[in-house]
């Protein structure tokens, strides 16, 4: 049986939601990186930093360079939904534009960017929904030339020892919610990501054994449309 393909745009709201989607409707609550969870709770010696600081600004700065200097990328992961489940699976990066989600059995989904649009794949239902890339949170990790100023408002900054973190909502769609982003420092790495909707679920992507700069098949980055499709209404 074919997969049906369905494009839609009112799960852009959340990219995340559309990882999660039942026939008929996504769950807007959930997220490729949301879930009803704790937030984190930061350590005693956790500091926010004005936005002006020079110290700020040059940690920015620093991770700013550091987004855009991430060219491909292979790690495993471990997404905690929010619902309280766990999932695993493998992730790829290819920047700009592409990346894919592939999760362990028995997990059905398949999330796979090409550039311009997210493909949602639900084996078990064999479905697909499809969203413009740039009504996704996932900018931030795929985004041709990041400029976290210009492109996010940054609503927090903050510092703990070894740790950096920083949150921000995307200008241009900020009802798709909030992305903090954590990084262990010096040196910087991205460990883990948290995206906080506006219905204040959240979903945690943690990020394990990753490696940069590796050569990923393009095929990893491709949908093959079956013959049988469906647009939304």
């Amino acid at each position: 049986m074919s997969l049906g393909l369905r494009i839609t745009s009112a799960s852009a709201r959340s990219w995340l939601a559309a990882a999660f989607s039942r026939r008929g409707a996504l769950a807007a609550a959930t997220a490729v990186t949301l879930l009803a969870f704790p937030p984190l709770v930061p350590s005693a010696g956790a500091v926010t930093r004005p936005l002006t600081d020079p110290e700020a600004v040059g940690d920015i700065n620093r991770i700013q360079d550091y987004l855009n200097g991430i060219h491909t990328m292979e790690s495993r992961f471990i997404q905690i939904n929010p619902d309280g489940s766990a999932w695993d699976g493998n992730l790829y990066v290819k920047r700009p534009g592409r990346f894919r989600f592939e999760y362990d059995p028995p997990v059905p989904y398949l999330l796979v960017a090409n550039g311009s649009w997210l493909f949602h794949v639900d084996r078990a239902l064999k479905e697909t929904n499809v969203i413009p890339l740039v009504k996704t949170p996932a900018q931030f990790l795929v985004q041709a030339n990041i400029s976290l100023k210009r492109d996010f408002k940054i609503t927090k900054l903050e510092e703990q020892p070894g740790i950096l973190q920083i949150s921000l909502v995307t200008r241009d769609n900020p009802d798709m919610g909030e992305v903090t982003l954590t990084f262990s420092d010096k040196p910087l790495e991205l460990r883990k990501w948290t995206v906080r909707d506006v219905q204040n679920n959240i979903t945690q992507v943690t990020l394990q054994n990753t490696r940069y700069g590796v050569n990923l098949n393009a095929d990893l980055f491709k949908y093959v449309e079956q013959p049988v499709t469906q647009k939304a209404e």
